[in-house]
């Protein structure tokens, strides 16, 4: 199997602007918004043989905040102002606060690395490729994003040093 490294993404806040930036929740596909030099940069690790999965905390769902269509339709737009780089967003649904035990309990959500790993073998079993840790770097804006990386022993990159690369 071939070694491919893969670049996991946090979404609000990385990729797109979040709550800090919008002053609100991104909460359908009309608020999304992506940082304007992210398409660049997501193109440039394609070309260098990358993966790109997006690795996402949605815990409005749980809430009743949003449903999930608002998310996926709030996802396929990001894809689309990405230019369809990303090989996979995953996002969790669940909410430590949901008063529903199945939406409050579960292995998924930052900075447990569940997506991280479901994702990884959702690959490999599109792609015959193996995605190893040691070749992996994760970009993320919250402390829980850069606990997910270490808890994984994913290299980790804040968002903000991520998106002032040069890649021109």
């Amino acid at each position: 199997m071939k070694a491919t490294p893969v670049l996991y993404l946090d979404i609000d806040g990385t990729v797109r602007k979040g709550f800090d930036e919008l002053g609100k929740f991104v909460n359908k596909a009309s608020d999304v918004e992506v940082f304007p030099q992210v398409p660049n940069l997501l193109k440039w690790y394609k070309k260098q043989g990358w993966r790109i999965i997006g690795i996402s905390n949605q815990g409005g769902i749980a809430l009743g905040l949003v449903t999930m269509r608002d998310v996926a339709e709030a996802m396929l737009e990001t894809q689309r102002q990405c230019e369809n780089t990303f090989d996979k967003i995953a996002f969790c649904r669940h909410h430590e606060k949901a008063k529903d035990p199945e939406f409050a309990i579960c292995w998924c959500r930052k900075p447990a690395i569940g997506l991280i790993v479901e994702s990884a073998l959702e690959l490999s079993r599109i792609h015959p490729e193996y995605y190893p840790p040691h070749m992996a770097l994760f970009v993320g804006d919250r402390p829980e994003d850069e606990e997910c990386a270490k808890q994984a022993r994913i290299k980790f990159i804040s968002a903000s040093e991520w998106r002032k690369q040069n890649v021109n």
